[in-house]
């Protein structure tokens, strides 16, 4: 198998020494350390298809992956074989400011991407404050909620290219037709590209996709609310939601937004726990290219308005925090360009809880989650919490952070521990997990056994001989 995998990617392309192998049998998860037989590097889609064709001949698994850094487990190989390193198909193949889209191969980083559209005057639409080395085209497949909860970006994701698990190639949307510029994701037939969302790579490998780009706002006004709790915080966000205020629009707690301002210094660091309120909403109110300073006039005014009738106060810093209005609009607007992670700054890694509710129950899953890093002896101050309306305030997105250091293995276990025992709780309160990895993935199945029986004969029917990294999800 190594021979022949030579022979297709070239002898220097496919390493199995064992600190490669060891490299890539962990991330920055929990997830159980699982080596592969062989790492094989990737550099056209053409290789793609002959790699995948060569493991369903010798039915070797293959597990994708697209960059370096990982959080999840989703591409670590559960049950061995081929790990195909996606991180050199690495161009941006299109820009399109007339469409607003992109069209990017799986290696292209959030930071590269950022950087490239700013040529252009556009924004992707990113996650909260990415690793820049994550991929983005990784990140928007699997559904990270982005920052500007408009219904159009529910689903940022246009038509796109898969090599199945046959080896076949597959185009979704108008990019099945040639003669299109593939800006329209539906069909051909059924939205076949829905298959593929949130598949942690077990329906098929992408190799290359275009997603929704924004205009590159000409002026910017941030604003921020300090709030006690997230109850406090609802009824603001769906009023600004309902009114179309804004475009970035998030809250973070006191310990997030401490490490996303303070990188090294530790004493300052302590000074913003000190000084910043638990919780603050951040609102970016931005000028598209026409108008721009009309716009931001009528929905400040808005915003102003609805404070006013909610009786909260809309300031331009928290916590005495100098210029936050500019530091937040830069670090939105610029990535940095090295691997520097703002959520590990203090810690090596950081477990994420994550799901879908709304935002009237946040306030009671944030003191589930809080009632548990107490039992399990963690101060609540060191619990990150992170809630993100989506789609206007239909719903949002809300994330416990839980710092780990991976090489403490008492630590590891503890922080395990809480995150399987908290997430069976909040699964049985009705949060909602539309992304779950590792154990999370049986407590989800478990309560959806028709869904989970449908999903396995779909696996089925795109990948026969169940190649592509089996032991993800139900399959």
């Amino acid at each position: 198998m190594i021979n022949e995998l030579k022979n297709i990617v070239g002898a220097e392309n496919v390493l199995d020494d064992q600190e490669t192998l060891e490299r890539y049998s962990r991330d920055q998860s929990l997830t159980r350390a699982r080596k592969p037989l062989a790492v094989v590097k990737v550099k056209n889609t053409e290789e793609v298809q002959k790699v995948v064709k060569l493991a369903n001949k010798k039915l070797i698994p293959i597990t994708p992956s697209s960059s370096g850094i990982h959080f999840t487990g989703a591409s670590l190989p559960s049950q061995g074989g081929i790990v195909m390193d996606l991180s050199g198909m690495n161009k941006i193949l299109e820009i399109d400011p007339r469409n607003r889209k992109v069209k990017i191969e799986p290696g292209v980083t959030w930071q590269q991407l950022q950087k490239a559209l700013k040529e252009h005057d556009q924004i992707p639409l990113n996650p909260l404050f990415p690793h820049p080395k994550t991929s983005a085209l990784t990140s928007t497949i699997e559904r990270e909620p982005m920052l500007i909860p408009k219904y159009e970006y529910g689903d940022p994701i246009l038509p796109m290219e898969v090599v199945l698990p046959t080896g076949d190639i597959f185009r979704t949307g108008t990019a099945s037709d040639s003669h299109t510029q593939g800006a329209y994701p539906e069909g051909p037939g059924i939205d076949f590209y829905r298959f593929f969302i949130g598949a942690q790579g077990t329906m098929g490998i992408i190799t290359w996709l275009n997603m929704k780009t924004e205009y590159r706002p000409q002026k910017q006004k941030a604003f921020f609310v300090a709030f006690n709790d997230l109850e406090e915080a609802a009824d603001p966000i769906y009023q600004i939601q309902r009114r179309h205020v804004g475009n970035e629009c998030f809250v973070l707690s006191r310990l997030l937004l401490a490490s996303l301002l303070c990188e090294e210094d530790g004493d300052e660091f302590e000074k913003l726990m000190e000084d910043l309120p638990p919780y603050t909403l951040c609102v970016i109110i931005a000028g598209a290219p026409r108008r721009p300073l009309e716009r931001i006039e009528y929905e400040e005014e808005a915003l102003m308005e609805i404070a006013a009738n909610l009786n909260f106060q809309v300031k331009k810093t928290v916590g005495g925090v100098s210029g936050l209005g500019t530091t937040m609009i830069d670090k939105l607007r610029n990535l940095p360009s090295d691997e520097n992670y703002w959520k590990t700054t203090f810690e090596n890694s950081t477990q994420d809880v994550f799901f879908t509710t709304t935002m009237d129950r946040a306030q009671d899953f944030t003191d589930t989650a809080l009632g548990y890093a107490t039992t399990y002896g963690l101060s609540i101050e060191e619990i990150g919490i992170y809630m993100q309306p989506l789609e206007r305030g239909r719903a949002c997105h809300l994330s416990f952070s839980f710092p780990c250091d991976l090489e403490n293995e008492q630590e590891k276990k503890s922080i395990g521990e809480l995150c399987n025992e908290l997430c069976k709780d909040l699964i049985n309160d009705g949060a909602f997990f539309t992304r779950p990895y590792g154990p999370l993935a049986d407590m989800v199945y478990s309560k959806a056994t028709g869904y989970a029986t449908i999903l396995k004969e779909l696996k089925k029917v795109f990948d026969p001989k169940g190649i592509l990294n089996p032991g993800k999800l139900c399959h």
